[in-house]
């Protein structure tokens, strides 16, 4: 996504705000295979994993204007690249209600992170897709990607690697003077989560103590015991001694800002 999303003020009634016209076109003539391969998750990977991939991947364009996901609508099931044109994707807070708008332009990558965690990520119910421009989306099937990700380490290393630079400039956003306490602790747990290939899980193998986290984030220690405590209360978290294992990565994200 963008470095700087657009916060718009919360509405009163969100059935304003949702476009049900949902007529995409087949877009036979895209080079699918050069799309994928120009986005950051896959850029780099051999011609023969790229042309895997885009044996589960299927493009599509839409008018300016036209909705590509009603609020609600979209479930996981693909992920995204942006191959022409300029795609919006707007979220509702689930405190505020205001909504955070997000444009991405050509060789985006959208959802890479939330086909990763599951259907039942809370985030879907509160995005919706539009076309800000002539617009051309390549869908890439979500449980194809994981599991091709599991036979093809080149890959897995590739998605780990667009998932660590998201994470890394979420981390300097979230640590400027400007950001809350316990973003700040949020954002220093961050460093501590890897990828558990085996069980497919984000894990932080050994939690560290609350005193050590505080400093990190330069928080009290109260601060940082209770932003863990919320992790868990909120099920984002759970405990595994002597470490902890992350259930939503997607909202732990948005928690960092």
């Amino acid at each position: 996504m963008s470095a700087t999303p657009i916060i718009l003020p919360a509405t009163t009634d969100k059935d304003e705000a949702i476009d049900v016209d949902v007529s995409p076109v087949a877009a036979d003539s895209t080079d699918i295979v050069s799309a994928i391969a120009a986005a950051r998750p896959f850029s780099g990977l051999s011609d023969k994993i790229v042309d895997a991939v885009a044996q589960s991947a299927v493009a599509r364009s839409y008018s300016a204007g036209q909705t590509v996901f009603s609020m609600g609508q979209y479930d996981g099931a693909d992920a995204i690249v942006v191959a022409r044109g300029v795609m919006r994707v707007s979220i509702i807070d689930a405190e505020t209600g205001s909504v955070v708008v997000d444009d991405l332009g050509p060789n985006s990558a959208f959802a890479i992170d939330l086909t990763f965690c599951g259907a039942e990520n809370s985030v879907f119910s509160r995005l919706s897709v539009t076309a800000e421009e002539e617009l051309t989306l390549v869908f890439i099937e979500a449980e194809a990607l994981r599991g091709l990700a599991g036979q093809r380490p080149s890959l897995m290393r590739n998605i780990a690697r667009y998932f660590a630079e998201e994470l890394g400039a979420r981390r300097f956003n979230a640590t400027t003077a400007q950001a809350a306490p316990q973003q700040r602790v949020f954002a220093q747990l961050l460093k501590f989560i890897e990828r558990d290939n085996v069980q497919g899980l984000w894990r932080v193998p050994q939690m560290p103590k609350h005193r050590e986290l505080a400093d990190l984030a330069d928080v009290e220690e109260g601060i940082a015991a209770g932003a863990v405590a919320t992790l868990i209360q909120e099920g984002i978290a759970q405990r595994d001694y002597p470490g902890l294992i992350v259930n939503d990565m997607a909202r732990l994200n948005e928690l960092v800002g």
